[in-house]
């Protein structure tokens, strides 16, 4: 059964694929849009970990490396129409033994060293390896995955596949019956997907870093990273959107950016498939529009870092569910991210929610996170604001009034009220910064932020009955309504800021020459 001829000369997609493919990560995965060539990279980063393998010398004095890799899907239909199309680009189905009885396996061995590097020169070390490719179908995962024993599994299409999976496949990656353990290096779960949404089990693995989605206690997670070593547990490598300007694989996607342009003109009525499959943004599961629809990972998260010259702003949502966050302004008036203090538990579905916390807890929370983010801060290097709608709210039945004065009196620190509660004003704030290049930046530990600005944050519909939008949409209550409410208070605070955001223009002072030289007399 021949699928794919000759295979053709191959060029990598890009950086990001290639830092993937070298990551020696025990969970690593790679996220791009359709096209960014991830599968082929993540089939390419498993021949690569069988062939780092530790060699045996046979009598004849060839180092010989031996390795199975496995690979696997949701179903045996699509091995063969996508994972084995790719597959046999990398390795044709004629190199070796290919047997298509399932599970599918594929033998071969490939020379990796010759004498003087010459085509022709003494075989040095050889590979012998195995790829075996499994479906899932209507299996569970311990009987699809059921006597594997594998130096590396690629899951593909991974956002895609149950939850259990990768949990599962911790503890078959690096077994075997039949070879040395001894010879056994850098065991790997390689995952590719398209951005998926922010509730699905991948997501929080990848972006969140959660080991307890592998079913680890804290300490378990800590033994493990120990034993890994220099390796890191998990990393994840998001390849830019189709449409940004260092989008991957270009050169091996036929009509290059026009395939892009393609894809968004064919979905323009499924705005949810354009974020997801071309512009590689993750989306929530409801269909509701996104309210920082300018948000793309890939331009906007990255690591901060404190400048003590700058004021430190504190954002506060107060009230059970209260959030912080704390930002700088830079120079040119640039938003920076760099904390948050989001309370938030998971309930028996693995779903995340939010804890109810009282003000003098969550300023205890609020001091540890100024303590261990910014050491050596000063007070008079932080600004705390919260909604002004509290400092008028006394005789309230919520006492939001009550709680902000015991946050206040646990912080000891000042708490100021915001500029505005205007939401159109508050929203536009972050739309402004993020819309201006380089105007933007989160820092990769503001998790619960970034899927609110991913999605998470969004309007609770986003059309009429008629399919028109809506002049203003109400904006939905949901987990990450806080964090990005408070965002939003400590980020109207600046030199010009509401002036800027209302339009007007800024005064400047006149210049007054009150020296005895005559600017118009000339040079003398």
């Amino acid at each position: 059964m021949g699928m794919v001829a000759a295979p053709r000369r191959l060029v990598s997609p890009g950086p990001v694929a290639d830092a993937f493919v070298r990551s020696p990560a025990f969970i690593c995965g790679i996220v791009g849009p359709v096209g960014s060539g991830k599968t082929m990279a993540a089939l390419q980063k498993g021949l690569r970990v069988a062939a780092q393998q530790k060699p045996v010398r046979r009598a004849d004095g060839v180092l010989v490396r031996k390795a199975r890799i496995g690979v696997i899907r949701e179903s045996y239909p699509s091995l063969q129409s996508t994972t084995l199309k790719s597959w046999f680009r990398i390795v044709p189905e004629a190199e070796g033994k290919f047997s298509w009885k399932a599970p599918y396996t594929h033998e071969f061995t490939k020379v990796l060293r010759r004498e003087g590097n010459r085509r022709d020169g003494r075989v040095l070390e050889i590979l012998e390896c195995e790829f075996e490719f499994r479906a899932i179908g209507d299996q569970s995962v311990e009987e699809a995955c059921r006597g594997w024993e594998v130096n590396a599994v690629i899951i593909d299409e991974a956002d895609l596949q149950p939850a259990n999976l990768v949990p599962f496949l911790t503890g078959r990656v690096g077994r075997f019956s039949d070879l040395d353990p001894s010879l056994v290096v850098d065991p790997q779960i390689i995952l590719s997907l398209n951005m998926p949404d922010i509730d699905n089990h991948i997501y929080h693995l990848l972006f969140d870093e959660a080991a307890e989605v592998l079913g680890l206690t804290a300490e378990e997670a800590e033994i493990l990273a120990s034993t890994l070593g220099d390796r890191k547990l998990i990393e994840k490598f998001v390849q830019p959107g189709g449409r940004e300007p260092d989008a991957e694989n270009l050169h091996n996607l036929p009509g290059g950016r026009g395939y892009y342009v393609l894809q968004v003109a064919a979905n323009r009525a499924t705005p949810g498939y354009v974020d997801r499959m071309v512009d590689n943004k993750p989306v929530p599961i409801q269909h509701g529009q996104a309210v920082n629809a300018g948000f793309a990972y890939t331009s906007h998260v990255r690591p901060v870092e404190w400048d003590p010259r700058r004021k430190l702003i504190v954002g506060i949502d107060q009230g059970l569910f209260a959030a912080a966050v704390a930002l700088q302004r830079d120079w040119d008036n640039s938003i920076r991210t760099l904390g948050e203090v989001v309370n938030t538990t998971r309930d028996e579905k693995g779903q995340v929610q939010l804890l109810k916390v009282g003000p003098t807890a969550f300023a205890r929370r609020v001091k540890r996170m100024l303590t261990e983010k910014f050491p050596g801060i000063q007070p008079d290097q932080i600004r705390v604001v919260a909604d002004p709608a509290a400092f008028a709210a006394k005789d309230r039945a919520d006492n939001e009034h009550d709680w902000l004065l015991a946050f206040q009196k646990e912080l000891g620190l000042k708490v100021h009220k915001a500029k505005s509660n205007s939401a159109p004003l508050r929203n536009q704030a972050i739309w402004s910064a993020m819309d201006q290049r380089g105007g933007y930046s989160v820092d990769p530990g503001c998790r619960h932020l970034i899927k609110g600005h991913s999605g998470g944050y969004r309007y609770a519909k986003a059309e009429l009955g008629t399919g028109e939008l809506r002049a203003h949409l109400e904006i939905a209550d949901t987990i990450y309504t806080h964090v990005c409410d408070a965002e939003q208070y400590a980020a109207l605070e600046g030199e010009h800021v509401i002036g800027d955001l209302r339009g007007k223009e800024r005064r400047r002072r006149p210049v007054t020459n009150d020296s005895d030289f005559d600017v118009h007399a000339g040079v003398r």
